[in-house]
Order: structure tokens, then sequence, then C-alpha cells
């Protein structure tokens, strides 16, 4: 265990190893089993700004990941930026914000975190990516600030939104992009429930700490929470997704928090990443939570319970269904809340083999089996709130409800959450 301890410290302050798996599955899989972890998740609930106008509010659906940032434009711009010249703006004359005002950006593990919004259609308001709203906040706030000290106060910025150039007017809370018409800007808060982005990262500390490691590294390194992805309240409206040319299934009902992998594989090729068929398929991998610390630690390791090896070869288990996977995560219990683990995947599309075995039941038909642990990668680690008696075991699936040993596992669920 001391080995294992210095190897997983030395794996730690590399900021490569945080992107690999360990082999975690029932059905052919090993993992090491630390002491239990906490387990983590965001909650969010909009809070209108109050300097923001109030307008009605609506929600879009997104895609799956945001490939896109906001930065200015000052190499290209016409007008200064430095706000010692004026610009027109339509009929309006005004300075530019300067880029020595700007701030620091607010940090990701803050409990709350800005929400810009643009209005596409009348009543109809669409979110920018965070990344582009803590850039717009940051020239949000000298607005503010100069505002409040009674001083001249410069309203217009330079901003990418969206991929495309646009000059947004604070004053107004209006956004111009390229050549189109003034679109209405919002702001709003969103504040974070008792599953915040720090509180993650502090569980997920502790949990290390429990197995004798100490984290140096900022949380950066190993997440990154600009691409955390809430799914809790979208709903299925039948659309046909794909990745890497399979099924690709949203995670309904859960929360993503993004594991910083971009640029980290094949010599900063991120195609893997894509939400094409050049892509890698998604897949999912349920885990126990007290083994989600060593499974991003120290990478994927076939292990010796192979079921099915004789029809697909010894490898990891996977599953493109979350609905699956999730019968292989039993709820842990976090400061009052019950919560489920499941890690998302991205599995070379070559490499994924089906079980054929006649004798394999119509839920282990929905496994996937990857022989190299180098085709298969975490990008996302997925967590939900289930109570611990509503969670239905994988013995139950395979074996059926009135088998012997899925009854004695019922037992000892109920004795369990008796206790809690």
């Amino acid at each position: 265990q001391a080995s294992l301890a210095q190897a997983l410290v030395s794996s730690v302050r590399k900021r490569d190893i945080f992107f690999h798996l360990v082999c975690h599955d029932a059905m052919g899989c090993f993992c090491p089993k630390p002491e239990p972890e906490q387990t983590y998740s965001v909650e969010t609930t909009p809070g209108t700004h109050d300097d923001a106008p109030v307008v009605e509010s609506g929600g879009a659906r997104t895609s799956d990941t945001a490939e896109y940032g906001a930065q200015r434009l000052d190499a290209d711009a016409e007008e200064p930026v430095d706000g010692t010249e004026a610009a027109n703006v339509g009929d309006v004359t005004a300075s530019y914000i300067s880029s020595s005002d700007l701030g620091e950006r607010c940090s990701l593990m803050d409990d709350s975190l800005p929400d810009w919004k643009f209005e596409l259609d009348k009543g109809q308001w669409r979110s920018y990516p965070l990344e582009e709203s803590l850039e717009l906040d940051r020239y949000w706030q000298v607005f503010s600030r100069k505002r409040v000290d009674d001083q001249p106060a410069p309203y217009l910025a330079k901003v990418r939104l969206m991929k495309r150039d646009g000059v947004v007017d604070f004053q107004a809370m209006t956004c111009q992009v390229g050549g189109g018409r003034p679109r209405k800007l919002n702001r709003e808060l969103k504040i974070a429930g008792w599953l915040s982005n720090r509180y993650f990262f502090e569980a997920f500390k502790a949990a290390l700490a429990k197995a004798g490691i100490t984290v140096e590294n900022p949380p950066e390194e190993m997440f990154d929470f600009r691409f955390n992805q809430d799914f809790t309240g979208m709903t299925d409206d039948g659309r046909r997704l794909q990745r890497g040319g399979q099924d690709y299934k949203l995670p309904i009902g859960w929360k993503r928090f993004a594991v910083n992998v971009k640029g980290q594989y094949d010599n900063g090729d991120n195609t893997w990443l894509k939400e094409d068929d050049s892509g890698w398929a998604v897949a999912y991998h349920g885990t126990a939570g007290d083994s989600l610390p060593g499974i991003l630690c120290a990478g994927f390791n076939v292990g010796d319970r192979q079921k099915f090896a004789k029809d697909t070869g010894a490898g990891i288990y996977c599953t493109p269904q979350i609905e699956v996977a999730q019968h292989y995560s039993k709820p842990k219990s976090l400061e009052g809340h019950s919560v489920q683990v499941v890690l998302q995947l991205r599995v070379k599309p070559s490499a994924i083999k089906l079980i054929s075995d006649p004798k394999a039941t119509e839920f282990e038909k929905k496994y996937w089996v990857i022989n190299d642990p180098a085709d298969i990668r975490a990008y996302g680690v997925l967590i939900r709130e289930l109570p611990l008696l509503s969670w239905v075991p994988p013995e139950a699936k395979v074996f059926g409800e009135d088998h012997p040993a899925v009854k004695k596992i019922y037992e000892e669920l109920r004795a369990e959450a008796a206790k809690q």
C-alpha cells in the first residue's frame, strides 16, 4: 500500500496522468478500493442581477461540449480599445472600455457564476458559453464600477462571441455581432447549490487524502469546469445524436463535471473529442464513488474476472447506455444526499466489441468490451442524486429479482438505509 501511495503521489503531480482510467466493473474488471470518497455535483438556480433589466428568461438546448471561447479584439479593431478616443456605433458616440481597467476573471470555484444571455427571438433567450460569459463579465464589472463612482463610464466593448466579432453596449444592454441587428442582453447569476465546483474539488482531495495522497495541483490542471454541463433539467426530445458512428444518448438527469483532457492525447490532436463521425464514440462506466480517485489517477487495468472473455477477449466493460451503467454505481451518502457516480467516456469506434454469447442476458448484451486500455478515455464525471432504496443492483438485472442472492442484496440495502 505504501508503494502504491507513492506511485499515486507521483501520478498526481503529473498532469497527464489524471486523464486515464482504472478499470472497474462488476462483470470483469478490477480497481483499487480506497476509503469511501465523497462525491459531488452542481445544481444551479438562476437569480436575476439587480443591475440587469428584468426580462423574461428562457433556455435553449446546447450540444454536449463547448468548443469556443471569448476573447478581446484588439488587433483588427478599427476603433481603439484603450478608451482614449471615441467611436461611432449607430448614432451613439462613446468610448470603449480600456483593457488596462479589466480585472481578473471570477473564479470557477466561486459559489455563483455569471450567466450572460442574448435574445434569439422575442422572449427566447440563449446563454453564451461560460467562457464568454466570464469575459463579458470582466467588462461589465468595469462599466458598473465607474458608473457607481460617478465617473465618465465607457460602456462599449469589443469581444468575440459565438466565434464572431461583436460590439457590446452595456448601457443599452445590447450586443451587435457582425452585420446583424442589435440583440438584447441579460445578465444573471447562477447560484451553486451544496454541490458546487469548490465542494467537488475539495471532496476529491479529501478522498485522495484518505489514501495518503496530497493533491498539490490546482483544480484546473485536473478538471475544466468551464465545460461542465447540467442535463438535469433536460428532456429527451427524440432527436438521434451520433458520435463516432454510434448512437449517443445524452445523460438526461445527470450533471457532468469535465475532466481536463483537451490537448492531453495524440500529441495535442483533439479529433477524438469531435461531435461527428470523426470523433470517438461515447460510452459510460458505472463505478462506486470510493473508486473515483483511483480511476482518475492510475489508468486502466484489465482485471481477472472476464465473464465473456471467450466471446470478446479480455477487456474493459462499458456501455453506450447510461441506464445500464448506473446499475453499477451504488449510491453513497454525502452531506445528507445520496449520490451516484458514472464516468462518461470516449472509446475508439474500431475497438468496440459486442457481446454475442448466446448465454448472455439482454441486459449483458448492452455492454461494450474494449480490449486495449489506450482505446478508452474518460472526459467527464457524471453525478446524480438517487435514494439508496431506489437503486437496482446489476445482479437484479442479470439474475432476476427472485434470485436468492439478489434478495439478500436487497435485505442488506434496507439495513444500510435504516442506519443512515
